[in-house]
């Protein structure tokens, strides 16, 4: 079994990842801010307090691990204003891989960085329904960048909606094209872990979804 780096392991999507690398052997390192909230206790999690931007505190998390999901958000909708958060500490994740020698990592992006999903939604939808969208996929649009830079082996998947709710069957789609609205966290977490464990995504960025 692999030692996992997680980060943003106190966030749905996050937790449920800790939960079911524990699930399945593994070993957990967890970086967060306030370890009071990681309320999961096992023989196999490390949680560690720091900054997810702290190349000390990454570097920590990092170092002996075979791969890194890094599952970092602002947290529901954001305040709309343009955030950095998660393409600074993709940056700094990747640096302290390539100094302790980790090899792959796989980011949670969403549907419409890159260009992805449809003209509607993109040209429309977006800016105009969901304009608090619009910095968390420009940030996601600077993360992915940054992976397209580095040497590592990564995946980012593209997620839509996620929502609460039971492991799903799956729908996976190389351009975000033919998805459905929504996906459960219990299903992006799974996808998330079997491409840490055996990417079949490797320097891509898959989109997926339940349903169609």
């Amino acid at each position: 079994m692999s030692r996992i780096a997680v980060f943003g392991a106190t966030g749905l999507t996050g937790g449920l990842v800790v939960e079911q690398a524990l699930a399945q052997g593994h070993e957990v390192v967890a970086l967060v801010r306030d370890p009071g909230r990681m309320t999961l206790k096992h023989p196999g999690l490390v949680v560690m307090g720091g900054s997810p931007t702290s190349p000390h505190d990454v570097a920590r998390c990092v170092q002996g691990a075979d791969a890194v999901i890094h599952c970092l958000g602002i947290g529901g909708k954001g305040d709309g204003r343009p955030t950095t958060l998660v393409s600074d500490s993709v940056k700094v994740v990747l640096r302290a891989m390539q100094q302790h020698g980790v090899q792959c990592i796989v980011c949670m992006s969403n549907v419409g960085a890159g260009g992805s999903g449809s003209w509607l939604a993109n040209r429309l939808v977006i800016p105009l329904l969901l304009r608090w969208l619009v910095p968390i996929i420009e940030d996601k649009d600077r993360m992915e960048a940054a992976l397209r830079a580095s040497s590592v082996a990564w995946v980012s998947v593209r997620l839509p909606n996620i929502v609460a709710g039971p492991d799903k069957p799956l729908r996976v789609s190389p351009d975000s094209r033919g998805l459905g609205l929504s996906i459960t966290a219990e299903s992006a977490a799974r996808f998330l872990l079997a491409q840490a464990a055996a990417p079949d995504y490797v320097r891509s960025t898959p989109s997926i979804s339940n349903g169609g």
